[in-house]
Formats: structure tokens, sequence, C-alpha cells
């Protein structure tokens, strides 16, 4: 087993004693150095796991270190630690791409918390990118994009999940990228060279869609002027992505469940049954399970659905991602465009930072895209942002409504900004002490 590295980096000689020992006790092998020259001097032989860099430093400064270290070993974690504590060096280092930021004095549990969350993300990351090596750069799951545990999380599941011919149900709300999930099942499936079908259930009546899903024999019903095979007989071999299943109604549930039951289908019209050899990844926006206590869909195909879950997280539970897929969608649509636009300025970052996203992945895509078409600069400006995003109205959440929560984060976020980051004065504006603002910065992932 190999050893733990740890690099702890601080002009302070008292600092790198006491976390020296702190590390030490937790069995990690530990270096130390006194400025950034140093600490990058030490990264050739011995890349750590983890580095612990003060922000406050001569010469070189720990965010300037951090890119430089990104640039070198991008594997390497670094915890940014500081005494002179704002929201705008809080952006600014976690934007760079710290793990995590911590204010001096710190408390030393903390400390031990977050290096051991540090090593756990770079573990899930090295896994993460193994399952990704393996796959071909058109698989679509290299259109996946993100780090975050969740995510990763989900990629570990599907390099689980693909090989098997299990029943796959992909829940997550609009825009999350359910059927890009179920592409990436697919094509790293034993079936990969069979037909990949989707089929959009909430958009097809109910007769229309027993007939695409089916089949029809000549005329089944007004219109049926010849015999037409149906979607699932089309992905023989393969698999049939049945998006928004939620919203299929009850007799349909219960044909469906004879497919899964049977492997055979029945055109509509028709008596014959014809076997069918199809893989079923369905997905929905929808609490199935609430939907199965409301007695509006059946428990028995739930679970014959739910053999293997994959859940998606809202956008706005992976905030971390969004700078990784920003970049994505510039190199997307940014050389399609007549002029080359290759960056988000910082203005315009914090504003996409700060939005809720209630349509998810799919909203930040095209808002990207609006943007690009929008600039006259090689860089995305707030100016070239949707009016919705740059100044959301109140009513933007997916259920109508934001909630207190996120009412107060904005408000927060917005004295802090009108004080340039100023927590002391910002604590004053809005009534409460500054360790409130420092703990409401650290519950956005800002601190």
């Amino acid at each position: 087993m190999s050893t733990t590295r740890v690099l702890i980096v601080d002009d302070e000689i008292e600092t790198c004693a006491l976390l020296r020992e702190i590390m030490e006790k937790e069995g990690y092998d530990v270096q130390v150095a006194h400025n950034g020259p140093m600490a990058l001097d030490l990264l050739i032989d011995h890349p750590p796991d983890v580095v612990l860099s003060d922000i406050q430093m001569p010469g070189m400064n720990g965010i300037h270190l951090l890119m430089a270290i990104h640039q070198r070993h991008p594997a390497t974690q670094v915890i940014l630690l500081t005494a002179y504590g704002s929201l705008s060096t809080a952006v600014e280092g976690i934007k760079a791409g710290a793990f995590d930021y911590l204010s001096k004095p710190f408390a030393l549990d903390e400390i031990r918390r977050v290096v051991r969350q540090a090593l756990d993300h770079k573990r899930m990351l090295e896994e993460s990118r193994t399952i990704r090596d393996t796959v071909a750069p058109s698989n679509p799951l290299n259109n996946i994009q993100g780090k975050s545990p969740a995510l990763v999380a989900v990629y570990k599941l599907i390099a689980r999940v693909a090989p098997t011919d299990s029943t796959v149900l992909i829940q997550g709300e609009s825009g999350t990228g359910k059927e890009l999930i179920a592409r990436a099942i697919h094509a790293n499936s034993l079936r990969k060279d069979g037909p990949f079908v989707a089929v959009d259930c909430g958009t097809l009546a109910e007769t229309l869609l027993e007939s695409e899903l089916f089949g029809h024999e000549r005329g089944a019903f007004t219109g049926a002027i010849t015999r037409k095979k149906g979607l699932m007989e089309s992905a023989q071999h393969g698999t049939c992505f049945l998006d928004e299943i939620g919203d299929i109604s009850s007799a349909l549930q219960g044909k469906l469940l004879r497919v899964l039951q049977e492997h055979e289908i029945r055109y509509v019209g028709g008596v014959d049954s014809i076997p069918v050899n199809v893989r079923i990844v369905a997905a929905t926006n929808k609490n199935l399970k609430t939907l199965v206590k409301e007695g509006k869909f059946r428990e028995d195909l739930y679970y014959r659905l739910n053999v293997v879950n994959v859940s998606l997280p809202a956008l706005r539970e992976r905030p971390q991602d969004i700078p990784v897929l920003v970049e994505f969608f510039l190199q997307k649509y940014g050389k399609t465009a007549s002029k080359q636009v290759a960056g988000v300025s910082s203005q315009a970052m914090a504003i996409i930072m700060q939005y809720n996203w209630p349509g998810n992945v799919r909203e930040l895509e095209h808002t990207i895209e609006h943007a690009i078409v929008m600039t006259g600069q090689s860089t995305i400006m707030p100016q070239d942002l949707p009016e919705s995003i740059s100044t959301p109205s109140i009513k933007s959440t997916t259920n109508g409504w934001k909630t207190l929560e996120q009412l107060e984060r904005e408000h927060i976020l917005r004295v802090l900004d009108a004080y340039q980051g100023d927590e002391e004065e910002a604590a004053r504006v809005l009534g409460v002490h500054r360790k409130t603002i420092q703990r409401k910065l650290k519950e956005y992932g800002l601190s």
C-alpha cells in the first residue's frame, strides 16, 4: 500500500511545525516548504496527494502556487489557508481549483477532516479516470462532464451496470442528462452494436404511444392503412430507452409489464406474440415511489423497472461542476462561431455560479450558446448572458418559487459584493455576527 504524501507550504515556521505534527499523527508522509518555489522543487520527485498552502506568502502567493501545481500535477488536491479571509479571495481560490479554503486560526479536527475528504475525492477522480480511459473518444460517456463526488458515483455505477442486461431506472430533474446516461449505458454494454431506440412517453397520446411502442396491424384503427413495426421490435438485440415513463397510462403500464415478464409483444389489433430481445432503460423526472403510493403507477412495474437505480443530481447540488461544464460548452460552441470565443470573464462567471439553474445542464448549455452568439469579444461578459440569468426573478425555481435559503444566499452574496468582500462590514449591514457570515459562506462552498 502506497504512503499518502502531504506537502505543507507556509512562511510561518510555527504553523508548519503544528501542521506537520498533526499530519504525521494521521500516518501521512509529510514534507514542508516555506515558499512557493521551494514547494515546486519538492514536487518534481515526489508529487504529493494533498498540499496545505498558505495564501499570503512573499513572492509566489498561494493562488499562483495552486495554478502551478495544477499545471504539473492536476490530480494533487490543494487546500488553501489564510488569516485574511474574504469572499473575493475564497472565490478566487475555489475558481482556480482549490479543494477547500480554511481561515486561520483553524480547528485541528477541521484540518484532519478536510484532508481526509480531499484524499477521498482524489481516489474517486482516479477511479473515474480509469473508467473513462477504457472507453472510446466517441463514447457518450465522454460527454458527461463533472468531477463532483455525486457524478463520480454515477460514472462508477454506469461502469458496473452497463455490461449486464439489468433493467435500469434513471431518475432526475428535467435537463440533468438522463438520455445521455442511457446512451452511455448502451454504448458500454454487450449490446453496443445493436440499435439504441429512444421513445418519449410524455409527448404521445395513449393510443398512439401503444402503436409506436408495439406496432399495429393494418386496419387496427382509423388511419392504419398498413402493418407497422413498433419501436420495441426495432430495438431487437439493442436498448429501448423509455423517457418520462411516469407519464404512461395505467392500461399501458400493464402491457409494458407483460413485455418485461414474457419478453414478447403483440401488435395493436393483432393476436400473435412476437419475441423481443431488448434491454429496457427507463427515465423519469417524477418520484415513482410517490406515484405508487397514490395509486397512479403500478407497484409491480415499478420494481420491474427499478432493478438498478441511477439518481442524477441537480446542477445546483454540484456547483463545483459548473466551471467544468462551462469550459466544455465553450469548446463545443466557441469554435463553431464566426468569432473565436475562448473564455468567460470573472464577473460573468460569478453570475453563472450564483444562479440556481432550475433547467439544470440543459439550461446552462443554452446559456453559454446564447452568450457566444451575443458577445462581440473573445471573452463572455455579464451583458452577454440572458437577462433571466443576470437578473433572475424571484419566481424561477422548478416549483415556481425560490426558497428562503436561496433568497438568503443571494442577498448575503450581493451585500458582500457591494462591500468588496468585507465580512465585518457585511455582517454589520445584515445585523449578524461575522462568524455567521463565515459559516454561511462555508455552506455555500465559498470558504
